[in-house]
């Protein structure tokens, strides 16, 4: 059973601005039960027995909101949105996704290869992984190259619908948490000072050498996941509006 609802998380402090309310209101065009979960609330979902990696607090808000998606997916299943502007029903790629015994899960086919995780731009303390395996640029840069010309296999970053307790959102979650495994000694050591930030983003006043690139446990992981598991992918969400959600 799938839940017929979808997730949306905000995991800072800070206030949204009015186009994202206006977004966060445009997720009942979905058709589901919207559930947006904040930091006064989170403790509803986290399961005992499943607790949140000890990485967790030290995140970004934007890399908190990255590492929920996988653990909700896995473990409570049901759909993810960021909060941007939805105007289409997601209730047909439920019902498609519910009535496909073999399929993990089904999200909008990625645009183009431009959409693709620059994999081979990123490292983990100085070293460059595909996965939780640890490569070099070249390999990265190729496998970069391939996941490109495979775009049309892809789905999107903003939004999809899991099966819970899938083999694709188990590798998923595992696969985060052992980059988190990873770099939490760095994370303690350099926790993040805004929403923001990301190792590979111009630091803000007074910002510290925080470990973590943009995409590093969203895309960076999703992208090369989905291409492994993209026979029980499927495709046909309305994709979301990628204007005025700032």
């Amino acid at each position: 059973m799938i839940e017929k609802r979808v997730f949306a998380f905000w995991t800072g402090s800070n206030e949204m601005s009015p186009e994202r309310q206006k977004c966060l209101q445009s997720l009942g065009n979905t058709d589901l039960d919207v559930v947006l979960v904040t930091p006064s609330t989170l403790d509803n979902w986290v399961l005992p027995e499943h607790p949140l990696h000890s990485a967790y607090e030290y995140l970004s808000a934007v890399h908190k909101s990255d590492y929920l998606r996988p653990y909700f997916m896995h473990y409570h299943g049901g759909g993810y949105a960021d909060i941007k502007l939805t105007t289409a029903s997601w209730r047909p790629a439920f019902d498609q996704l519910a009535k496909t015994p073999d399929a993990y899960a089904i999200g909008y086919r990625e645009k183009s290869g431009k959409g693709v995780a620059h994999i081979h731009r990123h490292r983990l303390l100085g070293k460059s992984y595909i996965l939780n395996n640890q490569t070099n640029t070249f390999a990265n840069t190729m496998r970069y190259r391939w996941l490109r010309s495979q775009w049309r296999s892809l789905i999107g970053m903003c939004g999809y619908i899991c099966k819970p307790a899938s083999p694709f959102t188990s590798d998923w979650l595992s696969q985060v948490e052992d980059r988190l495994d990873l770099l939490l000694p760095a994370l303690r050591s350099n926790p993040a000072t805004n929403p923001r930030a990301a190792s590979d983003q111009p630091p803000a006043s007074g910002e510290t050498a925080y470990p973590l690139p943009w995409s590093a446990i969203c895309a960076d992981v999703i992208h090369p996941l989905v291409y492994r598991h993209r026979r029980h992918i499927l495709q046909g969400l309305p994709a979301p509006s990628f204007k005025n959600y700032l």
